[in-house]
């Protein structure tokens, strides 16, 4: 069944080569399988789990619906078996994380915010670098697990980039000494993408270079321990959420209907579209409905067991 959850992520409803990136990114087991287990036993053992995501889109720079319908039903599930979720984000995200748990049924996680270099420039207060505040977060909380879904990732210039190529390097905050602080100290990093210029794609950065449009520019380099691909972020999250199910022996996954409804969310809350950059309720110019159908198909993979 975990084999089944990872080929519905990967239908590859956006052209991204999915595939391909499926194949290098999987060793032995399903990628949801591999990269549900740390959480499990970080939730097994009641542990602190940092989650981060935000994707910013111009020319609005508003962040995109991907990334943050996941962490937040991620969030809630590892909540449900015994973690203690944090989300690390942008101050543009809060509103969002807050209006998709409203909208799942849940208290919103804890929110780190932490500012892009462009609010630095404005006037906000912050001497901290992306090493010192990474340092400070595991001294701060000891998670047992870091996770990143659909976070920009820093590439071989050192700039964060779009799909397209463009450079949004002021918009975000560099959460990559995060995932290489954790790994130095021995604890778990798991990442979800679907492009190629996400944290965690480093992993597989060659084969983000060779079948990805731009990959060479925009390919991130910092790799994570678990890294699941999907052809929508939001999506591997949810697999990871249906493979903790098959695991717990517990249904932690929503449905198609509420599905729509943390979409509906979402934008109310300021998302856009990360593909059109429209206020619609879309992600990555797929419509609602076919992510609703997504998710009661990995309904299904849970409760048919």
């Amino acid at each position: 069944m975990f084999a089944a959850i990872d080929q519905q992520l990967t239908v590859d409803l956006g052209g991204r080569n999915t595939q391909q990136l499926y194949a290098a990114a999987r060793d032995d087991e399903p990628l949801v399988e591999a990269a549900a287990g740390p959480l499990q036993t970080a939730a097994d053992a009641g542990e602190t789990v940092l989650l981060t995501t935000g994707f910013p889109i111009p020319p609005s720079n508003e962040p995109e619906t991907d990334g943050p319908l996941g962490t937040v039903v991620l969030a809630g599930a590892l909540r449900d078996l015994g973690a203690k979720p944090i989300v690390v984000t942008e101050p543009r995200g809060e509103a969002t994380i807050t209006a998709v748990a409203d909208a799942l049924g849940i208290d919103s996680p804890e929110l780190v915010s932490l500012a892009p270099p462009e609010s630095v420039a404005a006037g906000a207060t912050s001497d901290a670098t992306p090493e010192t505040t990474a340092r400070s977060l595991l001294d701060s909380y000891e998670p047992g697990a870091v996770v990143a879904i659909e976070k920009p990732g820093r590439t071989a210039d050192g700039s964060y980039r779009t799909a397209a190529g463009e450079d949004i390097t002021a918009l975000v905050t560099a959460v990559d000494p995060l995932f290489a602080a954790a790994h130095d100290r021995g604890i778990p990093t798991v990442a979800v993408g679907d492009g190629g210029n996400e944290v965690g794609m480093g992993r597989i950065r060659s084969a983000v270079e060779t079948h990805v449009d731009g990959g060479e520019t925009i390919a991130c380099v910092t790799p994570v321990d678990e890294l699941v691909v999907a052809a929508v972020s939001n999506w591997g999250a949810y697999g990871l959420v249906a493979a903790l199910s098959i695991d717990s022996d517990r249904n932690l996954l929503h449905t198609g209907d509420t599905e729509r409804a943390l979409l509906a969310a979402a934008v109310d809350a300021g998302c856009i579209d990360g593909v059109t950059g429209a206020a619609t309720e879309s992600v990555d110019g797929i419509p609602a409905a076919v992510h609703a159908n997504v998710v009661d198909i990995l309904q299904h993979c849970v409760t048919a067991q």
